[in-house]
């Protein structure tokens, strides 16, 4: 992250001490990003501002962490062309991990420790001791799991043992607290299209709760040829892959360091419809597909949400009334008013229901008043990234004071609302979770009422 995009860091937070939790929005005191933009979240907002998306065309490998072959492996290639947005700088963090893990670390866990290591670059300090991490994800560990069955049953292929401990979900996670460290709670959501928005959530409320001391909220997700690539829609927007930190810490012991302040968050999940009933019966619109993977590598139908389509999913009237919901409770949490928001950051899943439900949800509950960006326009659909991406993306526009475009062409406008800088981050996935995050400016609101700074 560049010097500019973030407030003046200490050493390392304060460890608190023994006494309440202040009342007050948790602060996030630093964000970072890796994506197909780059290694900073201002390289993604630029690219946001200039209508630049760099979605390119590469052969990758079925393993996200490509390890050289035995020689009697002979020429297999088990990579494939995927058209998506690509990360494509060197990661490297032998100075950071040592030399040997480095050679050891999975691309979702390289992605991952590289966003932190970036929010937070001085390691001279230590962390506080109750410093937690909350990881969304779609797929983070399957990449590894579906090489690891593939190499098993190939003959003359060798199932290299650093896969193993990172084939599951919470793989990344885990080793993420391992570097850092971090002695809190490690805790993975695999909610869907929502997980990253929801580790935002999750981790203010374990702020909120006393849990933890410190958060790291994450979003993450890697391309892999195991899981193949989604088909473009009619958007234009392929799959993507990035990995968004933003680091979390009480009101009172975030204080000077504040980039913005999490005043509300809400959820909600839409009940399917009755058995038989199927989704076009719930709603306007169908559940659509996303090419997934399976154990032979062979495309599968795989809902946005990371499970496979049933007919029991919402429809676009249900997801709608839950996106709702959540964007209500977020508000009520906050005790914000509708019009006082003047940004919304979303990202699409591709499937026609979700996308139908986000826009109802906007248009009912915030008219036309507010700026609506799509992040995955500029990054992909990242999977359990882009609710994190989105959080990040509105974190810089209360930064920078500037409103993102709205569409893909580009330009940016001035943001000084009098009522302060409000940014609502809204996900929906098409499984029925709808996740919602209002972020406002680094102030501390006096008039507090519910400890999240009441509005009349």
């Amino acid at each position: 992250m560049r010097a500019d995009d973030k407030a003046e860091p200490s050493a390392a937070p304060p460890v608190p001490t023994d006494g309440p939790t202040p009342a007050g929005p948790p602060a996030i005191t630093a964000v970072a990003a890796v994506t197909a933009s780059g290694v900073t979240v201002a390289e993604l907002f630029d690219d946001l501002l200039g209508g630049r998306r760099r979605f390119t065309t590469e052969r990758i490998p079925l393993v996200a962490n490509a390890l050289p072959p035995r020689p009697s492996a002979g020429a297999y290639d088990d990579s494939r062309e995927i058209h998506a947005a690509h990360v494509r700088r060197p990661l490297p963090l032998g100075d950071v991990v040592g030399p040997r893990v480095d050679r050891t670390l999975t691309r979702d866990a390289r992605l991952l420790i590289h966003a932190a290591h970036t929010a937070w670059p001085d390691r001279s300090g230590h962390l506080p001791e109750r410093t937690g991490v909350v990881l969304g994800t779609l797929r983070a560990g399957r990449n590894e799991y579906i090489a690891i069955h593939n190499a098993a049953g190939h003959s003359g292929l060798t199932v290299n043992p650093v896969w193993g401990p990172h084939s599951g979900y919470n793989a990344a996670a885990a080793q993420l607290s391992i570097v850092l460290p971090a002695e809190g709670p490690n805790l993975t959501l695999t909610s869907g299209a929502t997980a990253g928005l929801e580790a935002l959530a999750v981790g203010a409320r374990c702020l909120d709760d006393g849990v933890c001391d410190t958060v790291l909220a994450a979003g993450l997700d890697t391309l892999s040829a195991a899981v193949g690539g989604a088909p473009e829609g009619a958007d234009g927007v392929p799959e993507g892959e990035a990995a968004a930190v933003l680091l979390l810490e009480r009101a009172g012991a975030g204080e000077g360091r504040a980039l913005a302040r999490v005043l509300g968050t809400g959820r909600d999940a839409a009940a399917p419809p009755p058995a038989g009933a199927g989704a076009g019966a719930a709603g306007d619109g169908a559940t659509g597909s996303a090419t997934g993977g399976t154990a032979d590598g062979e495309p599968g139908g795989a809902a946005s949400g990371g499970s496979r389509v049933r007919d029991t999913a919402p429809g676009a009237a249900l997801l709608a009334e839950a996106a709702r919901n959540a964007l209500r409770e977020a508000l009520r949490e906050a005790g914000r008013r509708p019009a006082e928001v003047g940004l919304a950051v979303v990202h699409g899943t591709g499937d026609p229901a979700s996308g139908t439900a986000l826009r109802a949800a906007l248009d009912a509950e915030l008219g036309d008043g507010p700026r609506v960006c799509d992040v995955t326009a500029t990054t992909g659909r990242a999977g359990g990234a882009d609710g994190a991406l989105a959080a990040a993306v509105a974190v810089e526009a209360i930064r920078r004071g500037v409103l993102p475009p709205a569409g893909t062409g580009g330009g940016g406008s001035g943001w000084e609302p009098p009522g302060g800088r409000l940014a609502l981050c809204l996900s929906v996935d098409a499984g029925g979770s709808c996740a919602a995050v209002l972020l406002g400016g680094p102030e501390t609101v006096e008039d507090d009422v519910n400890g999240r700074g009441e509005h009349a």
